[in-house]
């Protein structure tokens, strides 16, 4: 969805399937797009291909939060892990690495920063 909606939010279409190159035509409207292959997600979305059709063109009724937006923005940008923080634990696990930032800040003259106490 989160894709699909670019063209709209760059104000080039009003609608996803105006845009020539949107999954859209596929997911949604039953176009034959011989380059795409169901994604397992949306094949969860209904039990056959009408239900899921109806599924996904109800997720285009809403808009997604701009806080949700900035998140996505940031985690890609950034090569964090977008999710919950169980999904998160999970994956620095398997991977050893960090998957979300360090927190910044904090009071840089206080002795518990420099190390005094």
């Amino acid at each position: 969805m989160y894709i699909e909606l670019n063209p709209v939010r760059a104000n080039m279409v009003e609608h996803p399937a105006e845009y020539p190159w949107s999954s859209y035509h596929s997911n949604a409207l039953n176009k034959d797009v011989a380059l795409l292959s169901p994604h397992h997600c949306y094949q969860s979305l209904g039990k056959n291909k009408e239900a899921r059709k109806q599924a996904y063109k109800y997720l285009f009724k809403h808009h997604i939060p701009e806080l949700t937006l900035q998140e996505i923005r940031d985690a890609t940008n950034k090569a964090w892990v977008l999710g919950e923080n169980r999904f998160k634990q999970q994956i620095e696990q398997q991977t050893g690495r960090r998957a979300v930032p360090l927190a910044r800040g904090g009071d840089r003259k206080s002795k518990g920063f420099k190390g005094i106490i």
